[in-house]
């Protein structure tokens, strides 16, 4: 399964086909609710500002997701930088970077218009400038999180508590001033009261990840936790997930909050996995590769489900149910209203109302 990843032919072919199959999927997936919601909402994020000024101009969808595109392409790039000091093994890091460019989050954070894109790219760059030892970038990267609306205290909280266990006092001092003026700009909201969103939480984090992976990874952080080298990387991973799960009790967690900084750590589960396949003898390692084919199959299975979300929806014959009903059925409804002659919809989910409105199709006063 490694072996195939040392033909340059075969892994380059790859990364080809993935970056043409991301443009596919930008000019064949319609705008989602989301999508609409933020090219409305008032945004400090520089990605948001670029996507309206190229809509204005251009006034087509891929306008709009551009940046998204070319940030995904970067972060493939600022991954792989990432695992040449973790994996010694030519193959072993091409396997790595196939496993993260296929995550479903990675995927759809690639195709849609997001804010947690440039978080993730911003989080790669600070970790690829703290490996190489460039304090400027380190600094810029973390200073320019502040524009995000993700959960950006968990990093910082996780940077500072790092780097002063490390005796780093610089870079401690910059993360420690960035968390308080993170939680005093209010930038993400922790109130609300226990209600005990847990479960969500773990559903979100299936969609982020697909269900076997997402275990796996969980499983991870806990084993290096006990055992493993615990460093910047697991840091950030492992406090985003521990603060993810503490405010789930009080509030709703959004995909976008803390998927930066857990998928920045993808190359965890795959480490660990492979310290545990090959630290034993080869008649010794079926039961490990029977599970590794297992989790691999099913991301398999939930990347293609994004991927072919379209296909499929028509194949099950357009049910209401399906995660990505919204994105075809909205721009039905629209033309059918337009074709009786409707200039305004009727009444609809409030997350839904940007949407109608990106389709100038306003909402009917009573």
């Amino acid at each position: 399964m490694i072996k195939i990843w040392q033909n340059d032919r075969i892994f380059f072919s790859y990364i080809f086909l993935y970056i043409v199959g991301v443009a596919t999927l930008i000019f064949t997936t319609p705008l989602s609710p989301g999508e609409a919601e933020l090219f409305y909402r008032e945004s400090q994020s520089p990605i948001i500002w670029i996507a309206r000024f190229f809509y204005e101009h251009f006034h087509h969808i891929f306008a709009l997701r551009i940046v998204p595109f070319l940030l995904g392409v970067l972060n493939l790039w600022l991954f792989y930088n990432l695992l040449l000091d973790r994996f010694p093994r030519l193959e072993d890091r091409r396997f790595t970077l196939v496993i993260f460019s296929i995550i479903p989050g990675v995927i759809t954070a690639n195709v849609l218009l997001n804010d947690a894109i440039f978080a993730l790219t911003l989080t790669l760059t600070f970790l690829v400038a703290y490996q190489k030892s460039i304090f400027s970038l380190q600094v810029l990267a973390l200073t320019l999180l502040l524009t995000t609306t993700t959960a950006i205290f968990s990093i910082y909280f996780a940077v500072a508590i790092y780097a002063l266990l490390r005796k780093e006092y610089p870079l401690g001092a910059i993360a420690t001033i960035l968390l308080f003026v993170s939680l005093a700009l209010g930038i993400y909201n922790m109130g609300g009261h226990p209600r005990g969103y847990l479960i969500e939480l773990f559903g979100v984090y299936v969609a982020l990840f697909s269900p076997l992976f997402f275990v796996y990874y969980f499983y991870s952080l806990y084993r290096v936790a006990i055992e493993g080298i615990r460093d910047m990387i697991w840091s950030i991973s492992f406090s985003a997930l521990v603060i993810s799960i503490l405010l789930s009790i009080r509030q709703h967690i959004l995909i976008v909050d803390f998927s930066p900084y857990l998928l920045a750590g993808v190359m965890i589960p795959v480490q660990v996995y492979f310290s545990s396949l090959r630290v034993r003898m080869r008649r010794f390692q079926t039961y490990y590769k029977i599970i590794g084919a297992i989790v691999l199959a099913t991301l398999i299975l939930s990347s293609a489900m994004v991927i072919l979300n379209r296909p499929i929806y028509e194949l099950l014959g357009r049910p209401h149910y399906f995660f990505a009903s919204s994105l075809y059925e909205i721009p039905r409804k629209i033309e059918y209203l337009r074709s009786r002659g409707k200039m305004c919809h009727p009444k609809v989910k409030s997350r839904y109302e940007a949407l109608y409105h990106f389709y100038n199709m306003p909402s009917c006063k009573p």
